[in-house]
């Protein structure tokens, strides 16, 4: 009997995609590569691990893979996501570039503190020779000395560790911890008013960094909500735990059953879910991740600075001194060099020196300096309308998930629902344009009453819930492991 391996039987129906314009059932697939079923099953897992693929599931109950007529592999980026892949590396190489300058620029002062504070520690040195008492005031001070010298290398911004922050909305999200100050001490429970004075000046140019999902949380958010549910899920709890919209959703579904060694299964009552058994067999689900819904999950903040009002004003006035006095250097260096007037500076040092070292350096970097916040400003406009948006989102989706399945809804009845608790209140306007964009996503219906209302029904929300209860119910859920065979260790 002829045998082929899983791998060369992907490559046999890889070829026949655009033949068949990326549409196979399990039966076209074997038929196609004259395989075994089941064996064409693992072939068509192969393709969905390596080719984005939508489930769709015909009235007759029948399941087909759609790839696409020109499949798109996982992880490729299109022309825009290259572009913006380009665009945050020259971001981040002048961040790097000019958190250079600032570097240098502060060490120039720092030194010029060094030499004043060791010109103190001489005078008071003096003045205490005749004291017998030792005194460990010296050593107080280089600590000081060694504290801000740390600081001003120290480029990254956070210390790790994060904690909730309340936005204007009143909604909670995810921040990132400062590095403290170990000089200037402040008993505020603020994180902000603790943060260093040199990571401050860091955040006021660049911005401080947004918390971001770590790399396959929701793959691990996936694994660990399968395996307390028996490990099958439909779409919509794909939906709720990671907050996609029905084409990404469908994406990320078959992504985790190509990479959890899952499959695709249609019920007796023709509803797609995905069945991870593999998953079930555990030894300990101690280290699982944490599970999250979506509607809990509030996006971070796009902040300018993330200071406080006083270390903003500190930080502008700084620079502003650096800006004014770089212009005044400028001034009398022109007027000397091209006038012949001697100015202030121009009769102590050199005009060139004055010129170039005292002038156009630090009034180009005073001037980037302010610029810079001045245009991410402008920047995070639509950056902060969209995340609004997603926020709102997540609060009509908590109210779909959770009440749509038990009843129609009106939209004074949502709209009292989403405006419960200290949160931004959502105006009727608002809440209807968003869920005429949400009943699609959630094969939803807005059914116009007698009286001129509106209610909206979920009725494929709800009998795909139930049906996935009902498989869950069938099953009994056993995951132990049983007694140990084999222990290749004390064999």
């Amino acid at each position: 009997m002829e045998t082929i391996t899983l791998k060369e039987n992907a490559l046999l129906l890889e070829k026949h995609i655009e033949k068949v314009k990326g549409q196979f059932t399990l039966n076209d697939a074997a038929a196609i590569t004259g395989v075994p079923v089941e064996q064409a099953r693992e072939s068509l897992n192969e393709l969905m691990s390596k080719y984005i693929c939508h489930l769709q599931v015909s009235e007759n109950g029948d399941l087909i893979y759609d790839f696409g007529s020109s499949p798109t592999r996982r992880g490729e980026k299109s022309f825009a996501e290259i572009l913006d892949g380009i665009k945050e590396w020259l971001w981040k190489a002048f961040k790097v570039f000019f958190k250079a300058w600032i570097t240098v620029t502060l060490v120039v002062y720092f030194v010029i503190f060094v030499l004043l504070l060791i010109a103190l520690v001489v005078a008071m040195t003096a003045a205490n020779k005749d004291d017998n008492k030792k005194s460990s005031g010296g050593g107080a001070i280089f600590r000081l000395i060694g504290d801000v010298f740390y600081a001003i290398f120290r480029w990254n911004t956070i210390s790790g560790g994060t904690y909730y922050e309340r936005d204007q909305y009143g909604q909670p999200y995810k921040h990132y911890k400062p590095v403290e100050s170990q000089i200037f001490k402040t008993n505020s429970t603020d994180p902000k008013a603790k943060k260093n004075f040199i990571s401050a000046v860091y955040d006021f140019v660049f911005g401080p960094p947004r918390v971001e999902i770590a790399p396959f949380e929701n793959q691990k958010e996936v694994a660990a909500y399968a395996r307390q549910n028996k490990g099958v899920m439909i779409l919509p709890e794909f939906k709720a735990l990671a907050g996609w919209n029905n084409d990404e959703a469908q994406e990320f579904m078959t992504d985790c059953i190509a990479r959890f060694n899952g499959s695709a299964e249609i019920s007796t009552n023709a509803v797609l879910y995905a069945d991870f058994y593999d998953l079930t067999r555990s030894k300990t689900q101690a280290q699982d991740g944490k599970i999250e819904w979506y509607w809990n999950e509030y996006e971070p903040e796009y902040e300018l600075t993330g200071n406080t009002t006083g270390k903003n004003v500190g930080i502008i006035a700084m620079n502003g001194f650096n800006l004014i006095f770089a212009s005044l250097c400028l001034i009398d260096a022109i007027d000397t060099i091209y006038n012949g007037k001697v100015g202030l500076f121009t009769e102590m040092i050199e005009p060139y020196v004055v010129l170039y070292g005292l002038g156009v350096v630090p009034f180009l970097f005073s001037t980037i300096f302010f610029l810079v916040p001045v245009l991410r400003y402008f920047s995070l406009i639509p950056k902060r309308r969209k995340r609004r948006l997603n926020n709102i989102r997540k609060r009509l989706v908590k109210v779909i998930y959770q009440q749509g399945v038990s009843k129609d809804l009106s939209l004074d009845e949502i709209v009292s629902q989403v405006n419960q608790g200290d949160v931004e209140k959502l105006s009727k306007p608002e809440v209807q344009s968003m869920m005429s964009k949400l009943i699609i996503d959630w094969g939803g219906e807005a059914i116009p009453q007698d009286d001129g209302t509106v209610r909206y029904q979920f009725i494929q929300l709800r009998d795909e819930l139930q049906e996935i209860q009902n498989i869950r119910a069938s099953r009994d859920g056993k995951s132990d492991l049983g007694n140990i065979y084999m222990d290749i260790g004390k064999l």
